[in-house]
């Protein structure tokens, strides 16, 4: 009994003692990807259905991805859907664009990523 006390009042001091020496990240040190040639290479990339256009239909389109050091694009999600066609189209624009990885410290590093896209008849 006295010695599961002891061990749990040390592993309580080696938490402890983790927590404190924690160091918070460098907000200002990091980047987040970027597609190379600038955010236009991206509009670009996404084509709006001409029928849409045609129609005047607006949509927004919310994607999650993952770039890696290298800045591959993979595991492409849809966090909020604008319609299929829209979908795709963004979709599309963002495994069709070449990325430039995030930056940590000037290193680059994997993150995932969220990006909007608005498709508007203006």
């Amino acid at each position: 009994m006295v010695k599961t006390k002891l061990t749990i009042a040390v592993l309580a001091l080696i938490l402890a003692g983790t927590i404190l020496h924690a160091k918070p990240m460098n907000i200002a040190s990091t980047s987040q990807p970027t597609p190379r040639g600038g955010i236009r290479t991206l509009e670009l990339n996404a084509t709006y259905p001409l029928w849409a256009k045609a129609e005047q239909i607006e949509s927004n389109v919310i994607l999650q991805f993952y770039v890696d050091r290298e800045g591959n694009v993979s595991n492409v999600h849809i966090t909020k859907s604008g319609g299929n066609i829209f979908d795709q189209s963004a979709i599309d624009a963002v495994l069709s664009t070449k990325w430039e990885p995030a930056r940590q410290d000037g290193f680059p590093v994997a993150v995932t990523f969220e990006l909007p896209f608005e498709y508007r008849s203006k």
